[in-house]
């Protein structure tokens, strides 16, 4: 509030406004503490804000261990010639024969000659001219022709917009003759084309083809085929080059046929496990790292009277709850062959980290690829369990999910503490703006009193310049 200016009287020895200002000074003392706790919950809310942050990353991490996945992984090791080859979590390690003995091939028909690719080549004026193309088992499509339609670049245009499952273009001869060529989009030995027009016999007699009678206009140039392969020695039969599950959770593209049999080779692929792993512990750390700077305590052995260093959250019961709920799911036992984190190269440091957090995780990387490598299955039982009660990954899922929850139903551990933060912020608010008020009222009524008093002083001093000139008067 702005101090009252011109309280004083002239010679008076009371400085009005310098005591308004000071009894202004004293009022507002009674913000600062309400300020202070403001600052401080604001402080608690955006550290508890980094620690979620950090919470949703393991949740993350947590998530990619578990699926089999991101554990199981395989690879090809093999290099192939008359394929390419790629596996899944499903392909089984080991090493296959396989022989490509056929491409699959996609129909194409080929027309006769045509002089040009300008002129119309149906019946110029028919009426409910239209064009039917089918492919394999598709159903038919069914478009209008007009009679610009029916030149041969027209025909293309009208056929490649028209929906249907072919791929129509005209070829240019050596002769400067043209040709009209239609292909059909899927590979296969029942992806067959059949074409008809009605309403123009012109146009049917040089583009009509229904693979069954050779006086029809189109012809076919390249016949649709199966791919057909051997794998350990048992036929497989494809429609498409791309070949899925022979054998189960590999995927073979075929680029040519063989020329011998080929070796395909399946390796267990434990880069991409220990890669999920290891992100896990760096996330579980980071966890453990943002926790030791949120509840810093700057002092020494003994009590420090400088707090302004210390964590926003230091000493705080929701942090060590959270940190009780995460080292709870470490330290649980699992069923199976592998039970605890250090029998996969994984254990927790003693000692404090030069960032003051406690309980970090290290890998041995050796040790877990070793794990991966010699009992793969073991370490899947180990992350996964049953996937509802048991399995670390299940088990952490769960705790995290408790932590972070935001359901309406259902306030999670970190998300109930900042709710109620920010409930005692907003009363905070409410508090400064009440007592606020109450400054503005008190300093008003200072400001009436002064202005009064100031009034009753100048009057007085009046009074006194007056007395002392008529006390002047009679000693003459």
């Amino acid at each position: 509030m702005t101090a009252i200016s011109n309280l004083n009287i002239g010679s008076s020895t009371y400085d009005l406004d310098s005591l308004y200002n000071k009894l202004e000074a004293v009022e507002n003392q009674s913000l600062t503490p309400i300020t202070q706790q403001a600052t401080t919950v604001k402080s608690q809310i955006s550290a508890f804000g980094q620690l979620r942050s950090a919470l949703e990353s393991l949740q993350q991490a947590t998530t990619k261990l578990s699926s089999v996945s991101s554990l199981n992984a395989t690879s090809i090791v093999s290099h192939n010639t008359s394929f390419t080859a790629k596996s899944s979590s499903d392909a089984s390690v080991g090493s296959y024969q396989i022989e490509v003995k056929q491409l699959a091939m996609a129909q194409s028909l080929l027309s006769d000659k045509i002089s040009s690719n300008q002129q119309p080549l149906g019946t110029s004026g028919s009426q409910d001219r239209t064009m039917t193309i089918s492919t394999g088992s598709g159903e038919p499509i069914t478009f209008s022709l007009a009679d610009s339609d029916t030149s041969l670049n027209g025909l293309v245009n009208a056929i490649n917009r028209s929906g249907a499952d072919v791929v129509a273009t005209s070829i240019k001869s050596n002769d400067g003759e043209y040709y009209l060529s239609l292909s059909a989009k899927n590979t296969g030995a029942n992806n067959t084309i059949t074409l008809s027009v009605a309403g123009d016999d012109k146009l049917q007699a040089l583009v009509g083809y229904d693979g069954s009678s050779s006086t029809t206009g189109m012809k076919q140039s390249q016949a649709g085929q199966d791919a057909l392969l051997d794998v350990n020695g048992i036929a497989v039969q494809s429609a498409s080059n791309t070949v899925t599950d022979a054998p189960y959770g590999v995927t073979l593209t075929l680029n040519s046929v063989s020329s011998t049999e080929e070796r395909l080779e399946i390796a267990n692929n434990t880069t991409d496990a220990v890669k999920n792993i290891k992100a896990w512990v760096t996330a579980y750390n980071n966890v453990q790292s943002v926790i030791a700077s949120t509840t810093n305590f700057a002092g020494s052995s003994s009590l420090s009277t400088d707090t302004t260093s210390n964590g926003p959250l230091m000493g705080n019961g929701t942090v060590r709850d959270i940190q009780n709920q995460l080292r709870s799911v470490l330290n649980t036992t699992q069923a199976g062959a592998l039970t605890i984190m250090a029998e996969l190269g994984i254990t927790q440091s003693t000692t404090k980290g030069a960032d003051g957090s406690i309980g970090t995780l290290n890998v041995d990387e050796d040790k877990l690829t070793e794990a991966l490598t010699s009992t793969p299955q073991a370490v899947y039982q180990f992350f996964l369990g049953d996937g509802k009660t048991t399995g670390f990954s299940t088990l952490t899922n769960q705790a995290l999910t408790s932590i972070l929850s935001d359901n309406y139903s259902t306030k999670g551990t970190l998300t109930a503490a900042v709710n109620a933060l920010n409930d005692s912020y907003d009363k905070l608010e409410v508090r400064y703006d009440q007592q606020q008020s109450r400054i503005d009222a008190t300093m008003a009524r200072y400001k009436t009193q002064f202005t009064q008093l100031n009034k009753v002083l100048s009057q007085m001093n009046q009074t006194k310049d007056y007395l002392t000139s008529q006390f002047s008067n009679s000693d003459d």
